[in-house]
């Protein structure tokens, strides 16, 4: 009989947690601080649209070029450099309360942001091997993060000033940095690209700077069934959320729902995650895993799709919402989970920046798409139509799923 898979070290997996607690809780502090900000110095809407748009610039340039340098270099030491940024950026912001600037500090701060993101992400992915249920408990911290960032730094905008806020970032990222320092080792790397230090600052430069290379073997995953499919359920998944970012909120503003509502039921689904991420591990014993990852995925966005048919029913929003949010955490650890068994050690950090510009490519393609069927259609159809379209993907996704080896095996 095959001897049982040894757990994690206890300590690194509790530093993994808070790391991934920390990184996504960063994320959100910079989505609820810079809109603010930029209103307070006179920015117009378009102007703040540029803003937040900025922060995506980079990430989806760059993040496979990231994560191919987090297979290169191990997740921790690329992790500690882009936090460090991150650092020494946030205090800047009331130093430099002009547009130009600002755009220019949020395409840098988005790559730095986005980085130790995939850092994290990277770092459980090697501890968990795979294993649902680790990442399951990975996923439940990263909730903690983006439920008590917001908190925090509504508070400090509130009750202090501006400055203080973004030093209060900065004190979030140190200590982000006091812990990813204390995580031990730094992962498998690819062997033949082991990293050897530079003679010169010239040689540093070709090191760190991006090869087509990379992007054609990061690309050249999705040649792995299991990857292919699980990367087809991220864009499909991540769907959902550019919906609700987006004409979700249009069409609750249209039909009389207050804001007040709309931030319950936008933390309804944020909590319920919580507890999806926590019950993925026994949930994804109960079916295959590209059962789970697909059926989730067709569930998750039926439930947004079905908006308009709900009446403006606050209590029916509440509970498709509710019940979405569940969906989607035990979704999102199942499909961490496919794509690190599906790929050696030593490629995790290519995976996970594979996913990230995926999803980046989601939340650029969805919104106007769906804006324009809500133009041509209105917006109540346009949740039915599009949705209807996400379904067809999913049903394609799950016929191919059927013919490969992964599908069968499982």
């Amino acid at each position: 009989m095959a001897e049982a898979p040894a757990s994690p070290p206890r300590r690194a997996l509790l530093l993994s947690y808070g790391s991934g607690l920390l990184a996504l809780g960063l994320m959100d502090a910079y989505v609820f601080i810079i809109p603010l900000w930029a209103v307070l110095i006179g920015a117009n809407a378009t102007e703040v649209g540029l803003l937040v748009g900025a922060r995506s610039l980079l990430p989806g340039l760059l993040a496979i070029h990231g994560g191919a340098l987090i297979d290169r270099y191990g997740p921790r030491r690329i992790m500690i450099v882009f936090v460090v940024v991150i650092i020494v950026m946030a205090p800047l912001y009331p130093l430099l309360p002009w547009f130009v600037p600002l755009l220019i500090m949020q395409t840098i701060i988005g790559l730095a942001l986005t980085m130790q993101w995939v850092g994290a992400q990277t770092t459980i992915a090697h501890l968990s091997k795979g294993e649902t249920g680790y990442i399951g408990y990975f996923s439940f911290a990263t909730r903690i993060g983006t439920f008590v960032a917001p908190i925090i730094f509504g508070l400090l905008w509130d009750f202090t000033n501006p400055t203080v806020c973004f030093v209060g970032v900065s004190l979030w990222a140190a200590l982000m940095l006091g812990l990813t320092l204390s995580i031990s080792g730094d992962g498998p790397r690819r062997a033949s690209e082991a990293p050897v230090g530079p003679r010169s600052i010239a040689g540093m430069i070709r090191t760190v700077m991006p090869k087509w290379s990379d992007y054609r073997e990061t690309i050249a995953l999705c040649a792995i069934p299991a990857i292919a499919i699980s990367i087809g359920a991220c864009f499909l998944r991540n769907s959902t959320s550019s919906i609700q970012s987006s004409i979700y909120v249009v069409y609750l503003t249209e039909i009389g729902i207050t804001g007040t509502v709309i931030g319950v039921l936008f933390a309804a689904i944020e909590g319920a995650s919580s507890i999806g991420s926590l019950v993925a591990g026994r949930a994804s014993k109960l079916l295959p895993p590209f059962v789970m990852l697909i059926g989730t995925t067709a569930a998750a966005i039926a439930l947004i799709a079905i908006t308009p048919l709900l009446g403006g029913i606050v209590v029916l929003l509440f509970v498709a919402q509710a019940l979405r949010g569940v969906i989607q955490g035990i979704n999102q650890p199942v499909m961490f989970s496919v794509q690190a068994k599906a790929v050696p050690p030593e490629r995790q950090g290519a995976t996970v920046a594979l996913r990230v510009t995926v999803n980046r490519v989601s939340s650029i393609i969805i919104p106007p798409v769906m804006g324009i069927i809500a133009d041509a259609a209105g917006i109540g159809s346009s949740f039915l139509i599009l949705g209807g379209v996400l379904l067809a993907g999913t049903a394609v996704l799950w016929l191919y799923a059927r013919r490969m080896p992964e599908a069968a095996a499982t």
